[in-house]
């Protein structure tokens, strides 16, 4: 019993001894004064830091200067958003919160791992501001303050590859396409680049996906629930949703020394209740337009034909009020080029059919075709199951032109033949504009 607890004070008092790299201070910091790393780095730091500052004469070369290169190369591993949200005041303009993954090469960093630090393979580096890091960032939107930017979780590795994330938060450059509205696509883009003294070209090279779905809603502003608790905050989302996120490199003003990292998201504002009453009933009325000669005779087919119009000009009026005050900057939606086509073909048919009324009131005492006469007559009894207002029996006097001294003396009346031909092109052009509406109406949905 005294043996197992000596062993287990032995145990304990093994456990309350600090190691010998934290009971010893690090040989390599006593000529390093005035350092910018905090004093909390492994020793494996310091042993880095001394060689640099016995070649440079300066301890703080290694976190202010580049290295020595003509050029510098920096590999993207990934971009990733992690949160989108409406600028205040703006009802399309993003910031952007997301990290970048990132490495480069440093010989500086190097160490030989036959030596005092075989064992080491990776060094990580608690104080972000302890060796130099490329500044990637937004020279153009960060004039204003709105900017944050930060290096995190840096790791070396043995052959001088530094591994590090960028936070940021940038204000995105936006430009909004609105030929969908009133679900409109919305592109903003961040331009990130890396001026950085004594090199003369700095080259990103990507890595990782270049492209990426993602759903992801932007969220608007942030409101206080008076139920909970107000460190309790409930975020309320816009209509716009991320849907795709894509980085790619080009050149600043065409020079191949100055590259840009561009890091854009896509958005698409989902309004599909609001599409769909805007569309839905003026679709539907224009079919009720176009389909009035099933409804009887060319008095009824007016009354129809006034009453879709109206319904058509109701839902253009509720287009109007939510059309964004500033206008679309000279871009026509798509929606609107429907509604103008909507108004043409609806103008159009009722302007037939008035001129068909009017020529059916006047009387008529030349006969028709009689070829024409029967295709128009077909056309109305038995494709659209209507017929003129029948006044005069149809007769035809073949023997007219064989013995003339049959001819009635009075004048014959062919008016009604004539309305029969005037309600067929009636009925033929509603029927041409149907064709005609079905299509682009399939082109709109689909």
């Amino acid at each position: 019993m005294k043996s197992s607890r000596f062993l287990l004070l032995l145990l304990g008092v093994l456990l309350l001894i600090p190691s010998s790299e934290q009971m010893v201070q690090c040989r390599y910091t006593k000529n390093l004064t005035n350092r910018a790393d905090g004093g909390d780095e492994h020793c494996l730091f310091y042993y880095l830091l001394n060689r640099e500052f016995e070649d440079s004469g300066s301890v703080h070369t290694l976190s202010t200067f580049p290295p020595k290169s003509d050029e510098m190369k920096i590999t993207i591993e990934n971009v990733l958003v992690k949160y989108v949200e409406l600028v205040k005041g703006s009802s399309y303009q993003f910031n952007v919160f997301g990290d970048i993954y990132l490495n480069w090469k440093d010989e500086r960093l190097k160490w030989d791992k036959k030596g005092e630090f075989e064992n080491y393979d990776h060094l990580y580096i608690f104080n972000s501001s302890a060796i130099w890091a490329p500044h990637v960032i937004d020279h153009t939107l960060c004039a204003d303050g709105g900017c944050s930017y930060s290096v995190d979780d840096i790791d070396i590795y043995d052959d001088g590859t530094v591994y590090a994330r960028i936070q940021f938060k940038y204000q995105a450059s936006c430009a909004v396409d609105y030929r969908k509205f009133p679900e409109e696509d919305d592109s903003c883009c961040i331009f990130f680049t890396a001026f950085e003294p004594n090199v003369l070209k700095t080259k990103f090279e990507i890595e990782g996906k270049a492209k990426e779905k993602l759903n992801r809603p932007v969220y608007a502003q942030k409101v206080y629930e008076k139920e909970e608790r107000l460190s309790e905050v409930a975020q309320e989302h816009s209509p716009w949703v991320v849907v795709e996120r894509s980085i790619s490199v080009s050149h600043l003003g065409g020079l191949e020394t100055l590259e840009v990292l561009q890091v854009c998201v896509k958005a698409e504002k989902q309004m599909s209740t609001v599409r769909v009453a805007l569309l839905f009933p003026v679709t539907l009325a224009t079919y009720v337009m176009l389909a009035s000669p099933l409804f009887g005779d060319l008095r009824t087919q007016i009354f129809v034909k006034l009453f879709t119009l109206h319904v058509q000009t109701l839902c253009f009026l509720y287009l109007c009020t939510i059309t964004p005050l500033n206008g679309f900057l000279g871009v026509r939606p798509r929606i609107y080029i429907f509604y103008e086509i909507v108004f043409t073909i609806s103008f159009c048919s009722i302007l037939v059919t008035l001129v068909v009324m009017a020529l059916s009131r006047v009387k008529r005492n030349v006969p028709p075709s009689h070829r024409l006469f029967l295709s128009a007559k077909l056309i109305n009894r038995v494709v659209c199951c209507i017929e003129p207002e029948r006044t005069d029996a149809y007769h035809r006097f073949v023997e007219e032109e064989t013995n003339p001294e049959a001819r009635p003396t009075s004048e014959l009346d062919y008016t009604q033949d004539w309305r029969h031909i005037y309600l067929a092109l009636n009925n033929m052009f509603s029927a041409l504009m149907f064709s005609v509406f079905l299509f682009m109406t399939f082109l709109e949905f689909f």
